[in-house]
């Protein structure tokens, strides 16, 4: 059993890499048995749906994610930038906060968010209200921070995620949120496909890290983590 798992593709998102992301989906057609997508998949907050099913790069993209999930079984696990997106299209898939398997705990990872602990509480409540907090928020949960301050709030949600593991009994922790991929024995974060277009994949049970490209940045290192393109830029978690 073969189960492909990835995060924040962010369909919508300008900067998304959207062919990495349709070689990733070729690639789970090929040889996964199921597909576990930890959240964030649309981003909703910059993109509406019918842009993102009529404008290219985004709806060849669309296409690609739906031919993927009509032939493998796919889990999407809800993301902070979906954007109640399972209300406003139609995917064959499940749809979840979380859920835990065969000793594994999938989650998207911002309930280990301070920043966002608000939001994921009251995220529902958007719904009933789209406009009046889209006005409000404006872009929710888009930051401009510095690498630095970025490396330490990253690092915050791991130790996070990491103190929620320890007391719980399941085996491993697969999140997203962060963007950024790391194998730390039992957490494993899946990365994104804007910078890093890693992903992980579990083989009978055991989760290994994987990479698009050859040299995927800072899959490993917890000192080094973030290893940002630029001085500044948005954080999308």
């Amino acid at each position: 059993m073969k189960i492909y798992c990835a995060s924040d593709f962010h369909i919508g998102f300008k900067n998304t890499n959207y062919p990495k992301i349709q070689e990733f989906l070729e690639l789970v057609k090929e040889d996964a048995d199921e597909l576990i997508l930890c959240g964030d998949v649309f981003d909703l907050w910059r993109c509406s749906v019918d842009r993102i099913m009529n404008r290219e790069p985004m709806k060849s993209t669309y296409d690609a994610l739906l031919s993927t999930i009509k032939d493998i079984p796919t889990t999407i696990i809800r993301g902070n930038h979906d954007y109640n997106f399972w209300k406003k299209i139609a995917l064959p898939v499940k749809v979840t906060d979380s859920f835990y398997s065969n000793d594994i705990y999938f989650c998207h990872g911002w309930q280990f968010d301070i920043r966002q602990k608000v939001g994921h509480v009251f995220y529902g409540s958007i719904d009933r209200s789209p406009r009046l907090c889209k006005t409000i928020l404006k872009a929710p949960f888009e930051l401009k921070i510095m690498e630095n301050e970025q490396r330490r709030h990253g690092k915050k949600i791991h130790e996070k995620a990491q103190e929620f593991l320890e007391k719980q009994r399941f085996k491993y922790l697969i999140m997203g949120h962060t963007h950024v991929p790391i194998a730390d024995v039992r957490l494993f974060d899946c990365g994104d496909m804007i910078d890093h277009f890693t992903y992980v994949v579990i083989n009978n049970g055991k989760p290994t890290l994987r990479s698009l490209i050859d040299d995927p940045i800072g899959t490993l290192c917890e000192d080094n983590l973030f290893q940002m393109q630029s001085e500044e830029m948005p954080l999308l978690v």
